[in-house]
């Protein structure tokens, strides 16, 4: 003969019916044997929540009777409800230290503190917490590196202003040489016509030479001494344009080696020959 196989509730007391509040319902199936965790743990699980996040009542009323989940139950109808979630109180703050003592302040440095490092960190351990030495210690590395830096860039920006300034003196030597040749000129003669006219015009773009160039310098020197005296540089560096300087030092270049070579210019005894 062929066994028939049991049914799927066969082993099962009875069949449990829980109603989620404001969801769905499932069916638990409540064998012999199993205890009150493994009951719980099944039906969190098919709820999806914890086995200790809800409760069961005999009716759809929250504040109804609540009802232990056993085997005993037999077949019957319960309502699932979530437990609310716990509270958790804000965490408290961790205590203050206790201030420094005055020989370990924040406004000495490590360099400053007497004595040997043997001495200091057995007089910080004798005096201070754990926690205190910590901070302290902290402070003090912080505070080095402040002024670590802090003269860092006092060097680089005496190092800009003496660059600055020597650029200065550049512009000044270039003046004085644009002035010395300027002079230079006056002991030179035209030939009649073009020639003197070209020397009266040279000796006038000379001048008008060193003006600008004593001025473009004195303009790009004022500029960067006002970004030095800044904290923190955020505009851009004022630059004079040099075209109309180097144009007007071309065109006396020009002039200059027109007149060389055709012979316009003389001095001295050369203009007796002419």
């Amino acid at each position: 003969r062929l066994q028939r196989e049991p049914p799927e509730n066969a082993a099962m007391v009875a069949l449990l019916t829980i109603d989620v509040a404001g969801g769905e319902t499932f069916t638990c199936g409540l064998v012999p044997g199993s205890d009150e965790a493994s009951l719980a743990r099944a039906v969190g699980a098919r709820a999806g929540v914890d086995s200790d996040g809800f409760f069961l009542t005999m009716g759809t009323n929250r504040d109804g009777v609540i009802v232990p989940l056993t085997t005993a139950l037999g077949s019957t109808r319960l309502t699932l409800h979530l437990r609310p979630p716990k509270s958790t109180p804000p965490p408290t703050p961790p205590p203050s230290p206790p201030p420094l003592p005055a020989s370990l302040s924040r406004s000495s440095t490590l360099s400053n503190l007497g004595g040997s490092l043997k001495n200091v960190c057995e007089h910080m351990q004798s005096t201070l917490a754990p926690a205190q030495i910590k901070e302290l210690v902290s402070s003090l590395y912080k505070q080095d590196s402040d002024e670590a830096l802090s003269q860092l860039e006092k060097y680089s920006r005496t190092g800009t202003t003496l660059s600055n300034e020597r650029t200065m003196l550049a512009w000044v030597r270039t003046v004085l040489a644009i002035v010395r040749s300027t002079f230079a000129f006056y002991g030179l003669t035209g030939t009649a016509g073009l020639g003197e006219e070209s020397l009266s015009a040279v000796r006038y773009m000379m001048a008008t030479v060193a003006i600008l160039t004593f001025g473009t310098g004195a303009i790009r020197y004022a500029s960067i001494a006002d970004l030095l005296r800044e904290k923190a540089i955020r505009r851009p560096v004022c630059r004079v344009p040099m075209t109309p300087f180097l144009l007007m030092v071309f065109t006396c270049t020009v002039m200059h080696s027109a007149a060389t070579y055709r012979g316009m210019w003389c001095k001295g005894k050369d203009c007796q020959l002419h």
